[in-house]
């Protein structure tokens, strides 16, 4: 037997899901995280599953990780001691950026102080042209003197970004040579290998974030692989990427800021198998933790992808699918501002202290209490029982804090809550739906996360969705989406070109060689021809503009017949995304880009069991509950008693390890035969069992 394990680190609780490879049978568990040291959480959440499960270590084929260590790293500013060395004149790119102003109106606005302080920044005589010819060569001497004092002074990670070198890189490895001769504890980065694309400002600042977090990361994962072999896991470690795909952990070592995204992405891969097992292909995804949500975008079944992100406000240009974060979580904590305005977020109570309902010293009020004082959380049945809830403290700390300054009971305080942080969350969804031209009318909300389901009613109503969806394991789905996934690399060249006066031979060339180093890359990884996938997309923009678009081509090799598809297809999109489109406008071509994917052999997940003749929902009791400024009395329902085409009328409450689920008075539930939880408003037909 075989099996395999995919970890999901959160803020709060970190999930495993384990699935047998040859059945398709899924085990969950979930485990508090340990911020000091997260790996400390996956090895509790490998042995808690062991416990579970019965099984043998040994026995676990491939294990897939989502870490939050780059993340956090750039969140909370406390990454490696980093240099920049740049070509004379340019030290200063990090500062300057775009000059955009992080708050139009705010005067008092200030920007984030760069990864790499100034006096860290340090330039060296050299010079390549925009065509990629040496103007001024480099002197190995300068660099080897400021290798030297980089040493003395303790600098453990090296950013080298030079210009042009997208064009050329025989200065940066020169740079790198002379560095590793003199200082080989050094951790050094490239531009020319992160992200050998023009535009000095975002190759800079991804550059430097990559160097900023590579020595924590390589600790880390070094840590980890470590510990999986002592346990006796005998899979090599793997590593979930932004961009959907995986990479071993040797090569998220050297490019961690890959993974800046690395978990919420596998909760878009679980959203990927709703689209192919319900009738539903347009979904808004919502992941909603215990510190933060995470939302995106699935249209006509694909995910959508941007090339430029930003953490804390440092610009990273790499592959990534696109999602939105924001400080809107279970434990957010609730506050009142200046002005007498109840707020939530985005300051999180995190795993400890915690809520306050947790009993672990926390003592500010969160969503997470309000939900238990309102009768949403049963404060029994958290972890399987395992964590017991302080419901008196919660509503004592709520009163104090929040209702008394209000005027307010606790129950109209708890409810405050819950409606300021779903505000908070429908905004976060409008930046990737409505700000990108999309309709959120027209899509379905997909809801996980260990707190989405209870939320998801609500953020549904407001948008105006007429459907939602919780899949089997919400509060596990992005470890379980981390199992469907394959290893991707992605690769990128400039070429800057007006589309009409286009070399396609010249273009071709640069496709021919992006293929030939990812056909290598993945054959070096142990994949064969056949499980090899290659994808080719041009950045395309009109003449003088800022930003450019990505157009997916079919076919490895450019004609003319495929380009004026592309130009199409550019139109086309430029006009969803900006509001208009200029046919007759000049086309500049900007980047080449090639996906490489290994394919991994999927494994069929079990689906639910079937009802039979009579075999309906029974609720396992009922407990009062806060709706809509009274409560009322629900009947509770334990999900994993539920067989296919059990309706649920609302109100209801519907409990799991990872999750519950809140059904309000006005809507109705129903499982499918794979276990997802269809909930609609009454009005609305409900789904058959052969449309899936």
């Amino acid at each position: 037997m075989s099996y395999r394990l995919g970890v999901d680190t959160g803020g709060t609780f970190t999930d495993i899901a384990l699935i047998h490879e040859q059945s398709g049978q899924i085990h969950v568990a979930k485990v508090p995280s340990t911020p000091h040291d997260p790996s400390e959480a996956v090895m509790n959440g490998v042995d808690e599953i062991a416990r579970k499960t019965g099984i043998d270590v040994r026995e676990i084929s491939f294990f897939i990780h989502g870490s939050t260590v780059a993340t956090n790293t750039l969140l909370e500013r406390n990454g490696a001691s980093t240099a920049l060395i740049t070509t004379k004149g340019f030290r200063d790119v990090l500062e300057i950026g775009r000059q955009s102003r992080p708050k139009l109106y705010d005067f008092r606005a200030r920007r984030i102080k760069p990864l790499v302080p100034r006096n860290m920044r340090l330039e060296v005589n050299e010079r390549i042209k925009a065509n990629g010819e040496v103007l001024i060569a480099l002197d190995p001497a300068e660099v080897e003197g400021i290798a030297r004092d980089l040493k003395q002074q303790g600098v453990q990670s090296i950013a080298v970004c030079l210009i042009n070198s997208y064009l050329n890189d025989k200065h940066e490895k020169l740079i790198r040579q002379v560095i590793e001769s003199v200082y080989p504890e050094a951790h050094i980065t490239l531009s020319s290998e992160v992200l050998p694309e023009f535009k000095e400002y975002e190759r800079t600042s991804t550059v430097a974030a990559n160097a900023y977090v590579m020595p924590k990361m390589k600790r880390y994962l070094n840590k980890l692989a470590e510990d999986l072999k002592a346990k006796g896991v005998s899979s090599e470690l793997y590593i979930m990427q932004s961009n959907g795909g995986i990479i071993t952990a040797e090569s998220a070592m050297e490019t961690p800021a890959r993974t800046v995204l690395s978990g919420p992405a596998g909760g878009i891969l679980a959203g990927m198998f709703i689209v192919e097992t319900t009738p539903y292909k347009d979904l808004i995804t919502i992941d909603m933790g215990g510190t933060s949500l995470d939302t995106a975008l699935i249209e006509n079944g694909q995910p959508q992808y941007t090339t430029l992100s930003e953490i804390e406000g440092s610009p990273i240009k790499l592959p990534m699918i696109e999602m939105h974060t924001i400080g809107s979580g279970g434990g957010s904590i609730a506050w009142i501002d200046e002005g007498g305005a109840l707020r939530a977020g985005p300051q999180s109570a995190g795993a400890m202290p915690g809520p306050v309902c947790y009993n672990r010293g926390g003592m500010e009020p969160t969503v997470t209490d309000a939900n238990v004082i309102l009768g949403r959380i049963n404060p029994d049945s958290i972890l399987d029982g395992k964590m017991k809830m302080n419901l008196d403290l919660a509503r004592r700390m709520m009163k104090e804090k929040i209702a008394d300054p209000l005027g307010l009971t606790v129950e109209e305080a708890a409810e405050g809550i819950l409606k300021v942080v779903n505000a908070n969350m429908i905004r976060g969804i409008r930046v990737i739906s409505i700000e990108k031209g999309h309709d959120p009318r027209n899509f379905t909300l997909a809801a996980f996360g260990g707190a989405g389901p209870m939320h998801a009613a609500d953020i549904g109503k407001e948008l105006g969705c007429r459907t939602i969806i919780i899949p089997p394991n919400p509060g596990i789905t992005c470890a379980m989406g981390m199992l469907m996934a394959d290893v991707r690399h992605d690769f990128v060249q400039t070429a800057l070109a007006d589309v009409s006066e286009l070399d396609l031979a010249e273009c071709n060339r640069i496709i021919g060689q992006l293929a030939e180093e990812g056909t290598q890359t993945l054959t070096q990884e142990g994949f064969a021809p056949d499980e090899i996938e290659l994808q080719v997309s041009l950045d395309m923009r009109y003449l003088r503009q800022a930003y450019e678009i990505e157009v997916p081509v079919s076919g490895m090799a450019l004609d003319e017949q495929l380009l004026e598809s592309a130009m199409e297809h550019f139109h086309a999109e430029h006009h969803k995304v900006y509001g208009f489109r200029r046919d007759g406008e000049r086309i500049e071509l900007v980047n080449i880009r090639l996906t490489a994917i290994g394919n991994i052999p999927k494994v069929s997940f079990e689906q639910h069991r079937k009802s039979g003749n009579g075999d309906a929902a029974q609720p396992t009791g009922s407990r009062p509950v806060f709706f809509k400024g009274q409560f009322m009395e629900t009947a509770l329902y334990d999900r994993s008693s539920l067989p296919t085409g059990s309706v649920i009328a609302g109100p209801a409450i519907i409990e799991q390890l990872d999750s519950t689920i809140v059904v309000h008075p006005d809507q109705t539930a129903e499982t499918d035969r794979f276990g997802n939880l269809i909930i609609h408003n009454k009005n609305q037909a409900r789904i058959g069992e052969d449309a899936i």
